[in-house]
């Protein structure tokens, strides 16, 4: 713990920042964009977090309400007793109001059943918690690697769906 003048002016740094950023928000504020470092966005249920979304950088298109971030790291039902997800990527694109995200660029990842996955492009939809793509996936579980077209996890059901053509690539 720093002296208290420092954490008193860390403190008013932080409440500034925000103040500006809520100003942000609302429709008197002409601003385009909010250009960040070190984002994280954290969508919660009562005591529970269903979304934790951190990234290295962000531009937060205030009038759209999506931020397009770079350097992604996402947990799905990390507070829950349900398994989840953990995954990262290059870059995504987050909707602000519905916490929808959709992943691009090397997303990998494990689902809560432990199958490791490997894609180009993935999206979250959190009305159904359903991860989903229809892009070439790699996958890896205590049976084998597989590839396949795409594949479906309902997150809140932990049931994990391939989709279209799968082939074995090793046992």
């Amino acid at each position: 713990m720093g002296p208290f003048w420092a954490n008193a002016a860390a403190g008013a740094c932080v409440l500034i920042a925000l103040g500006h950023a809520d100003a942000a928000w609302s429709d008197e504020v002409a601003s385009p964009a909010l250009e960040l470092e070190g984002m994280t966005f954290v969508s919660s249920q009562g005591a529970e977090n269903e979304m934790v979304l951190t990234a290295e950088r962000a531009r937060v298109e205030t009038a759209e309400k999506v931020a397009h971030l770079e350097d992604v790291h996402l947990q799905l039902a990390s507070g829950r007793r349900i398994p989840g997800l953990d995954m990262s990527c290059e870059r995504g694109t987050v909707d602000i109001e519905t916490s929808d995200f959709d992943a691009r660029g090397n997303v990998r990842g494990t689902t809560g059943d432990g199958r490791r996955f490997r894609t180009e492009r993935l999206q979250y939809s959190n009305g159904p918690g359903l991860v989903s793509t229809n892009s070439p996936v790699f996958i890896r579980d205590e049976t084998g690697t597989y590839r396949g077209d795409g594949f479906r996890y309902y997150i809140r059901e932990n049931r994990f769906q391939l989709r279209h053509a799968a082939t074995v690539v090793q046992q």
